[in-house]
Order: C-alpha cells, then sequence, then structure tokens
C-alpha cells in the first residue's frame, strides 16, 4: 500500500503546474502595445525580470516616453526591471570619489507630460477604497509599486517635465518611483525591501549634464521628487486600531554587496529621497553633483531657483518600525570606501537641508559622507543652507544619532563625514528630561562650518559642536553634564590647560551628571587654521578616556594624557571634544587558535559591533584590523604570524558629544 500510495502522489505533483520566473523583454520605445514596457508589466509574475533588447544592438540612448495615464501598477514581488540589460549599456566601476563612468541606454521619460495617478491606480486594482493612502491623484508616478516585496530598478536615466497629468489630476507633482505599501489590515505586503540602484535621475545620459526641457532652455528636467514611500493606514478594519504600515529600502549600494560600484545613483533634484518608515540605508551616491563628481547640480540656481521647492535631498518622517536608518557607510569592513553619498550644496540662502529628519526618529547613523565638497575635496563654494537638519521632538521615546565615527576599530577612519563651507546641523529637543536622546559627533573634518540662524529662533534649534555659545545645545546637555557646579554652564564646553605640550595634554571638561553616561571619551583634533572661522576640527589625531589608565589625573572630569603618539608638532593648533558614552572597554575573554583560524570571544559583550585589531610584534606595537566581532565573537584568518597579540575596541559612539573647545595653540 506504501509503495502505491508513493506512486499515485507522484503522479499527482507531476500534474501541478509550475510557473517559472522568466524575463519579459522590452524591445520598442513605444509606450504601450507588443514589445512595449506596458506589455511586460502586464506581463509580470513573482519572480520576473524586466530586460532591454531595443534596436539598433548598441550605442544608442532610447527615450521611452510615458503612455498616457501611466504605466501600469507593479504589483508583483520580487521584480527586477534592470536597464543595463540593453545592448551597449555598462554599469559604473569607478570608486565613489571618482567620475561615475556608467553608460546608461535606457531613459524613461515623462517629458511629455504623462504619468501615474497613485491613489486610483491603487484603489482600482485593489477593488475598494483606500482612505488613508500616503499618495493621492496629485501625486504622479513615472513607476508606481502596491504592495510589491523586494522590487529592484536599476540602470535607468529617469527624466521627467517639471509637472505632469493624468484623467484624475492636472499639473500633478511627479515623484519618479512611488512605493506603497498596502493597509495592515489588508495585507502584509508593504514594499519591504525595495532597492534602486545604478540610476540617474535628471542627466542625460548622452551629454551626462542636466537635462533641460528644449522649449524655453531653462526647465530642468527632473522629478519634483526622485523616490517616495509613505505609510498606509488601516482601511477600518476592527481589531487593528488606527496603525500605519511603512516600507522598507536601500537607496544606492546594499550591504554586502558584490559590486558596490555599479550601484551608485545620480540625483539631480530639488527633492531626493521622501520617506516614511524603514529601515533604510542610503549610500553610495551622488546628490545634486553631475556624474563627473565636480560640478554642481544645484536646484537653487539652475533655472533661476524657480524649481527648488523641495525640503532635501532626503527627508525622514516618524514611522516604521525601530527607524534604523543609515545615511552613508555601515562601518563593517565591507565596502566601506564606496557606501558614502557626496552631497552637493545650495548656493542660495534658504530653508533647505541636505538630511532632514522630522518626528520620532531613532537609531540614526550618518557616516562617511562628504558635504558640501566635490570628490577631489574642494569646496563648492560658500553655502548658506543647512547640511544636515535633525529634529527631535520632546515625545520621542529615544532618539540616538551617531555622526560620524563609533570608533569600535573597524573602518573608523571611512566613519567621518566631511563638511566644508556649510551651516551646521541643529538638534531640536528643548523640552525635554530624558538621556535617552544622544548624539555622537566623532572623527569628522569641519571647515568652516558655521552656526544655524535661520527660523525658527536660534532658541529651539541650538547648534551643536562648534563651541561659539555656552549655551550650545543646552536642553541636550544638561542632561548628561552637571552644570550645578562652579562652572556651571561653562562645563559643556571643554577646556584645555595651559600645561599642554607636544607630548602632554591636560585640560577639563563637565562632570558626568549620572549614569549610564558616564565614560568621558576626549576626542583630540587638529583645529581649522582659519581663524576667522568657529573652533572646530578639521583632522582627527587620537581618542583618550578620563580616569583611564592612561589618565595621569584622578579627577573626574579633570584629565592629564601622554600624547607623544599624536606627533603634535609645535605651533600647532588643536581643539578637543567629550564624549559622554554609555559603553565600557571591551575585555576579551578567550582567543582559541586552529590552523589559520583565530576566534576571539569578548567576555562582556553587548549588542554592538567590536573592532578586533592584531600586533605581531610587541616592542613596538603594529596595530592592524583584524575582523569585527558581532555580539561577542570574531573569527578570521590570520596566517600572518601564529604568534599575533590581538586586543579589542569600541564602540563609543552611545552618549552625548559636546561642542569643540576653543583652539588651542600647542608650545
Amino acid at each position: 500500500m506504501k509503495r502505491t500510495y508513493t506512486l499515485v502522489l507522484a503522479g499527482v505533483m507531476a500534474l501541478v503546474p509550475v510557473t517559472r520566473a522568466v524575463d519579459r523583454v522590452v524591445t520598442n520605445e513605444a509606450g504601450i502595445g507588443p514589445g512595449s514596457l506596458t506589455a511586460a508589466i502586464n506581463a509580470l509574475v513573482d519572480g520576473d525580470r524586466i530586460t532591454f533588447n531595443i534596436p539598433p544592438a548598441a550605442g544608442e540612448v532610447h527615450w521611452i516616453q510615458t503612455p498616457f495615464d501611466g504605466y501600469p501598477l507593479i504589483t508583483k514581488n520580487n521584480v527586477t526591471i534592470d536597464g543595463y540589460t540593453q545592448p551597449g549599456s555598462t554599469s559604473n566601476t569607478a570608486p565613489l570619489h571618482a567620475a561615475n563612468n556608467a553608460n546608461l541606454k535606457i531613459v524613461l521619460a515623462s517629458t511629455n507630460g504623462n504619468a501615474l495617478s497613485m491613489y486610483s491606480a491603487v484603489t482600482s486594482y485593489a477593488g475598494f477604497d483606500y482612505p488613508n493612502l500616503g499618495f493621492g491623484d496629485g501625486e504622479q508616478a513615472v513607476l508606481g509599486f502596491f504592495k510589491a516585496t523586494n522590487a529592484w530598478v536599476k540602470g535607468l536615466a529617469i527624466i521627467t517635465a517639471s509637472t505632469t497629468s493624468t484623467s484624475q489630476a492636472a499639473g500633478g507633482e511627479c515623484k519618479a518611483l512611488c512605493f506603497a505599501p498596502d493597509a495592515p489590515d489588508v495585507s502584509g505586503n508593504a514594499c519591504q525591501g525595495f532597492h534602486v540602484s545604478g540610476c540617474w535621475f535628471g542627466v542625460d545620459p548622452t551629454t551626462r549634464q542636466v537635462s533641460i526641457d528644449p522649449a524655453d532652455g531653462l526647465t530642468v528636467n527632473t522629478p519634483t521628487i526622485c523616490i517616495a514611500t509613505y505609510g498606509t493606514g488601516t482601511n477600518g478594519n476592527p481589531g487593528f486600531g488606527n496603525t500605519n504600515q511603512y516600507a522598507s529600502a536601500t537607496i544606492g549600494v546594499a550591504a554586502g554587496s558584490a559590486n558596490p560600484r555599479a550601484e551608485f545613483n545620480v540625483f539631480i533634484t530639488p527633492y531626493g529621497f521622501d520617506a516614511r518608515g524603514g529601515p533604510f540605508r542610503v549610500s553610495g551616491n551622488f546628490w545634486g553633483v553631475l556624474p563627473d563628481g565636480v560640478t554642481p547640480g544645484d536646484m537653487t540656481v539652475l533655472n533661476s531657483g524657480n524649481q527648488s521647492g523641495g525640503d532635501a535631498f532626503c527627508e525622514f518622517g516618524d514611522g516604521g518600525p525601530g527607524y534604523n536608518i543609515l545615511v552613508g557607510t555601515d562601518g563593517d569592513g565591507v565596502n566601506d570606501a564606496d557606501e558614502g553619498n557626496v552631497f552637493g550644496s545650495y548656493a542660495q540662502a534658504g530653508e533647505w537641508a541636505i538630511i532632514y529628519f522630522f518626528g520620532t526618529q531613532g537609531n540614526i547613523v550618518i557616516a562617511g559622507n562628504t558635504f558640501g565638497v566635490d570628490i577631489n575635496g574642494k569646496s563648492f563654494g560658500p553655502n548658506q543652507a543647512n547640511t544636515v537638519l535633525v529634529y527631535k521632538f520632546s515625545s520621542d521615546a529615544t532618539c540616538e544619532v551617531r555622526f560620524g565615527s563609533d570608533f569600535n576599530g573597524v573602518s573608523d577612519a571611512l566613519e567621518g563625514n566631511t563638511v566644508a563651507s556649510a551651516q551646521l546641523f541643529t538638534l531640536r529637543d528643548t523640552t525635554s528630561t530624558t538621556n535617552s536622546h544622544w548624539f555622537s559627533m566623532r572623527g569628522n573634518s569641519l571647515t568652516n562650518t558655521a552656526t544655524t540662524s535661520a527660523s525658527p529662533s536660534p532658541a529651539n534649534r541650538p547648534p551643536l559642536g562648534d563651541g561659539q555659545s555656552l549655551a550650545d545645545g543646552m536642553a541636550v546637555y544638561a542632561n548628561f553634564i552637571d552644570v550645578s557646579g562652579v562652572n556651571g554652564a561653562l562645563d559643556i564646553i571643554p577646556v584645555i590647560g595651559g600645561a599642554t605640550t607636544t607630548t602632554s595634554l591636560s585640560g577639563t571638561c563637565g562632570k558626568p551628571l549620572g549614569a549610564p553616561y558616564t565614560n568621558l571619551v576626549v576626542d583630540v583634533y587638529l583645529a581649522d587654521p582659519d581663524a576667522t572661522h568657529p573652533p572646530q576640527g578639521l583632522t582627527w589625531k587620537g581618542t583618550f578616556t578620563d580616569n583611564s589608565a592612561a589618565d595621569s589625573n584622578p579627577a573626574v572630569g579633570a584629565f592629564t594624557f601622554d600624547i607623544t603618539s599624536l606627533g603634535l608638532a609645535h605651533g600647532a593648533k588643536v581643539t578637543i571634544t567629550v564624549t559622554y558614552s554609555s559603553d565600557t572597554a571591551p575585555k576579551i575573554g578567550s582567543v582559541a587558535r586552529a590552523g589559520t583560524q583565530s576566534t576571539v570571544k569578548i567576555s562582556n559583550p553587548g549588542a554592538a559591533t567590536y573592532g578586533i585589531q592584531k600586533s605581531a610584534t610587541v616592542s613596538p606595537m603594529s596595530w592592524s584590523s583584524a575582523g569585527a566581532a558581532i555580539g561577542g565573537t570574531a573569527t578570521f584568518t590570520d596566517s600572518s604570524s601564529p604568534k599575533s597579540f590581538y586586543r579589542a575596541q569600541g564602540p563609543t559612539a552611545s552618549g552625548q558629544t559636546s561642542p569643540f573647545s576653543n583652539v588651542y595653540t600647542v608650545p
């Protein structure tokens, strides 16, 4: 009986149809009809890929104009739209801080003013109303996605009219790529994991210049917003309450990418990535910079600034599961040099921000980016706009922001941000009494970076990190630093002692108010040499911890360190910051060796990543990175010497960083 049952079952299984993912090939530039992009979208099933093979085979750039009322809504999962498949198209191979050498041959063009109205498209597809959809009919897309999980759009140029129109709404706001989650009481499909890589927005791939409307020679052909995703609220089913569902995404280089340079995007836009939800990863992109990496595409100047109505290159709103927003380098030792972003600048003053957060945000990392400088490190010029504008409302349960390095021993130098000729980021949190809000600012390079005075008033937007005012960030710092002593608010800005020399650093700083941020980490920088600029660090030189074995002054908040190893010259101008951290130094619990494999375990692991360093000699110690201990364990190949010595580092980023001290000239 068992044998017969098995044969019958096998026969039944053989009759079950199997749907296999296939390539849906676009063979002409027509908006509709056989071989069109519309036909390819209509034929999609889960896992399919849209490819391109439009004759002639190579060399020509093909402009595919959007049909009236747009392309069909994309609702299938695990779908890829791959412009690199067009013959003659090649992906970028150059590093981040070099000219982007991609050759894109497919342009999705809405220069004819056509697009897809997102609200009508979603409700028509579903067959019922979505009263809490994040998109209206005036928000129109070149490509619209609904519910689709793990969509990947790559290797396309997207060029649009400044406004688009549909049967539902005239004069719409064109958002090139729109990703709409389903309502949480309908399904759990929320466009999770969408990925946009290797695309150029507002750039003509033939000329490699800003795309300008030939009708007037002025209007920039770029979406009002390049990529947009917002939460979708419940449709009113009982038991779900008034909740929202959000997407997650990668813009640019994915974590652990096998080909990171092929994933660089280029954005010429008044408004780049407008998102609510998370986790989001924004890595390896040019923002407001042409593919050559040196020519700004500044929307406050182009078309006399008439199209510069956006808020930011990247804007993140409240919502999403734990937020977890990364802008730049993740610091895991893989592709870190190609994960930062190159942010252009704005020549005209205004309420522009390069990165803008609002609402209840948490777990934010901004690392390895350049702001206001080109790929060669040259400033784009005077910049009167905010570089990073972080709004933190006092209602936040937690808000943790790291701007720069975590100094955990893995890719630390690559995690610092470079900010030049810009206004410094600000932090709004004027009524909070909790120390669950912190802002760590370490290892960055700042030059000519001023505080902001734009509205709302400076009292509500205290500047961070420049030491110009004793009230800098008081609402936040007061939760970390005891300002009730003799020096009061003066303690917020650390002081370099007059006995400091090229070999010894002494100074004082505010005492910690109480647990858990009781570890005082002192960072030493070569200062911006221009005396007309605010006190700020140009080059990080070293890190020391108050009351550690390296500190010969036993008093809390007072320190004397041997800084011979920094190699400071007489006459060097230095400045310091102090980070009030909750992290403690990691301790190695055990080291095991098997062949060329070493396994190092941390005896007091937290949830963080620790850097493991090795030295093959005792005197002198010559440390180099060996690997990362994630969750307290690191296993790596070390064939250089069976007698290596190991140490664990970091992290020291979870805490509040003081403003810079005033500049001190080492005698």
